[in-house]
């Protein structure tokens, strides 16, 4: 049960809902919904109130949940008929509308389908009309069908003619020439009631059973290590050690989620059908606009522990690696609004734990928000799902944001530049001819740097630069006695130099070399970067000086990297740098960590009080709540060998920990070391704050308790209330075991048991089991 509450206590923070203001939408039917930056614009829809089609265009600035609704300016084009059920897709700051159904003038029902397309341009609000050429290839007017973009191209999937029958049919615009290009067959029934397309970001990585298939998948790590042997071959260390094969592989393990431009990026298009025993599809289109794409099925592929339901006008978005999947979840004995992700390399689903929230209320559309990694999702809390629903009905009276970086699903650091120029930066980095400066270590060991380098990279040090020289100037002032004019120029010139070539920075070496590889490189790809240690101080490092890079480059490594036995430090590292989301995911790890040894404690102790009883003799201490080795049991359980063997055995503990250093302050999650720290050209003041005040700079933390940490790092999970006078555990010593001893049997009493179970020992056992 308290995990149970910590779980929603967790999930109240994760997801939040707000009120929106301004001029709030009216309920809508079938509008589109769409972010650009920091802007949502909702278009078009028809009125539930009147049951009128609108052609508005309401703007919600996400900062201020203000709603506005547009006007266009004068000098703009009509904006697009009345309209529900169209698309609108995102294309160079502009929002590229197609299709719908709208008014005729001729049918009966005064109903039609469109095939029409308007362009709304961001940047100057207002609408224009391209002028699309006559083609063969121009799509059948439809409704509720699919759209998405990759490669300068519109791809129109789907949809339903106005007899309502599903057009199978792929149609492609060239929006750079504003030309219907090509059309493709396509045997599936696709709409927006049941399914979605969406194009994955250049570089998101393919599902693993296909990559076989595609060749050159790993291109990008091919060219590193070709790099990296190559350097090796010509006796350079490159800034990260002899070991550039285990450089290499955790660059592999923590490093390849990055984005690039190497592996292709398909349109993943999901659909389900049959709510009753739901079906499930998924198809990869490669290549949509080219003559030669091909269609992967890989629905047989999908996994997980729990899978998706039915959802109905479900909303898709891809973040990261990882695919979002939100819709309405109706049964006879649930109505919600569910989110799930899918894993993009190895297929698998998770659903997106929110706690309460959407369990009611009537929450209806949800659009990602990619900069700040949440899903808004549009609704009313006080209204009901179900009614909505039978309405389809969209209510955009309150928003609810969710976390997804909680969960792991994150917008991934972009590459800055080729591999090629990270390994020439780490050769510059490893070249004294080219060094000017000299950054003094905590272990007062020197590493020559170049200063120029530094100041281009490191706003801070470029401001301390500054200030070292106009320091010069101000303590070296020119002799009123002397002739001005007959002090030679090179002497002017040499009083403007830099009077100190070196940099007092006390932090370790291993942490400082990390950093001056990163400002190098631009990047984290060595084998001394990807310490947790080391980059728990580069997080606070990048918080302290305002490395925006640095910051998001550590806290996905440390992403991926979280486990059970590097949860604690991630916590604190993450509470200390103003990393919620990542502090979040930390301890429900740790939570769960928890709950699994308490689980695993009770079987043991259930265990060892049967074999008690089917022993009958001499008791053995019995299990200690402390996670220390207890040198009295008869054997270790399956917790205990966690924390007392040199390597972790539970499965669920990543072979990744391997990368803990015994000797590093890892097994140190307060970081007390780096919490006193200042750079400085002349002393070493007791604190640090990343300040250009003379020549060095301040700054405390105050964090919170720290856990007791093992020896080897790993976090000592206390079963109960630990009891702060007594410092046991509901009751018990830490590190003391509880012993239970039976009282002294007579003679008689032990030969009348012995002759029990030799007579009826089988059935005993039976029983006992």
């Amino acid at each position: 049960m308290p995990t149970t509450m910590q779980m929603q206590s967790i999930s109240g923070i994760i997801t939040q809902v707000r009120v929106t203001s301004g001029e709030v939408p009216p309920p809508l039917v079938g509008a589109s919904v769409t972010v650009v930056g920091d802007k949502v614009f909702v278009f078009a829809g028809r009125l539930v109130s009147s049951r009128k089609m609108t052609n508005h265009m309401h703007v919600l600035d996400i900062n201020t949940l203000v709603w506005t609704r547009h006007i266009p300016p004068p000098d703009s084009d009509k904006p697009p008929k009345p309209r529900y059920f169209h698309s609108a897709s995102v294309y160079e700051n502009t929002i590229v509308m197609f299709g719908g159904m709208g008014y005729s003038r001729v049918s009966a029902d005064g109903l039609c389908v469109l095939d029409d397309i308007s362009v709304f341009d961001i940047e100057t609000m207002s609408w224009r009309r391209p002028e699309i050429k006559p083609s063969l290839f121009a799509p059948r007017p439809r409704y509720a069908h699919l759209s998405s973009i990759t490669e300068n191209k519109l791809i129109i999937v789907g949809g339903q003619d106005m007899n309502n029958n599903y057009l199978g049919e792929i149609n492609i615009l060239d929006l750079k020439t504003w030309e219907w290009v090509q059309v493709k067959n396509l045997d599936k029934h696709v709409g927006a009631y049941r399914s979605i397309a969406i194009t994955t970001p250049p570089g998101t990585r393919l599902p693993v059973m296909l990559k076989d298939n595609m060749g050159g998948a790993d291109a990008p790590f091919d060219m590193m290590d070709a790099a990296m042997q190559a350097a090796a071959a010509d006796g350079k260390d490159l800034g990260g050690g002899a070991n550039t094969n285990h450089r290499a592989s955790l660059v592999r393990q923590y490093g390849e989620l990055l984005q690039s431009s190497q592996e292709p990026n398909p349109i993943y298009l999901y659909t389900n059908y049959n709510f009753a025993d739901v079906k499930r599809e998924l198809q990869l289109i490669f290549s949509p606009a080219s003559p030669s794409s091909t269609i992967e099925d890989c629905s047989s592929f999908m996994t997980g522990s729990v899978m998706p339901p039915g959802l109905r006008f479900p909303t898709g978005h891809t973040l990261g690696h990882h695919l979002i999947l939100a819709g309405t979840y109706l049964s006879p004995q649930s109505h919600a609004y569910t989110i799930w992700s899918l894993n993009l390399g190895t297929l698998t689903w998770s659903r997106i734990e929110t706690g309460t929230v959407f369990g009611s209320g009537s929450w209806n559309k949800g659009v990602l928000h990619e900069d700040t990694n949440r899903l808004l999702v549009f609704g009313h809390r006080s209204r009901n799902l179900l009614e909505d629903y039978n309405h389809r009905q969209v209510n955009f009276d309150h928003l609810a944001t969710v976390d997804l970086e909680a969960f792991g699903v994150y917008k991934l650091p972009k590459t800055t530049c080729s591999s090629l120029a990270q390994e020439m930066g780490l050769s510059l980095l490893n070249e004294p001819a080219v060094s000017d400066f000299r950054i003094i270590t905590r272990e007062n060991q020197s590493i020559a740097v170049n200063s120029a380098v530094l100041c281009q990279r490191w706003p801070y040090f470029a401001e301390l630069m500054k200030s070292n020289r106009e320091a010069v100037q101000g303590k070296e002032p020119v002799d009123p006695e002397s002739d001005e004019d007959t002090i030679p120029k090179e002497e002017v010139n040499s009083r403007m130099t830099v009077k100190s070539h070196s940099m007092v920075f006390p932090y370790p070496y291993a942490v400082v070399v990390a950093l001056l590889q990163f400002i190098y490189t631009d990047n984290l790809l060595t084998a001394q970067q990807y310490q947790p240690h080391v980059l728990s101080q580069l997080l606070l490092l990048a918080d302290m000086y305002s490395l925006s890079r640095l910051r998001e480059l550590t806290a996905h490594a440390l992403h991926q990297m979280l486990n059970m036995s590097t949860a604690p430090l991630i916590f604190e590292t993450a509470a200390l740098s103003h990393k919620t989301s990542l502090q979040i995911r930390a301890l429900k790890m740790m939570i769960a960590a928890k709950k699994m040894i308490q689980q695993q404690q009770l079987r043991s102790n259930t265990n060892s009080q049967q074999g008690q009883r089917l022993d009958g003799l001499q008791a053995s201490p019995t299990s200690s709540l402390s996670s220390g080795f207890n040198p009295s049991s008869p054997a270790l359980s399956p917790q205990r060998q966690h924390f007392t063997s040199s390597q972790p055995q539970h499965p669920l503990f990543d072979s990744r920990t391997s990368t803990f250093d015994n000797n590093s302050n890892a097994t140190s999650p307060t970081l007390s070391a780096y919490r006193t720290r200042t750079p400085s050209l002349t002393s070493r003041p007791s604190v640090a704050r990343p300040s250009v005040s003379g020549f060095s700079t301040t700054r405390s933390y105050s964090p919170p308790s720290t856990p007791r940490q093992t020896p080897m790092g790993l976090p000592q999970h206390n079963m109960g209330p630990l009891d702060p006078d007594t410092g046991s555990i509901a009751g018990v010593p830490l590190d003391q075991p509880t012993t239970s001893t039976n009282g002294t049997k007579s003679k008689e009493k032990t030969k009348k048991r012995k002759n029990f179970l030799e007579a009826f020992g089988s059935k005993f056992s039976m029983s006992s089991q």
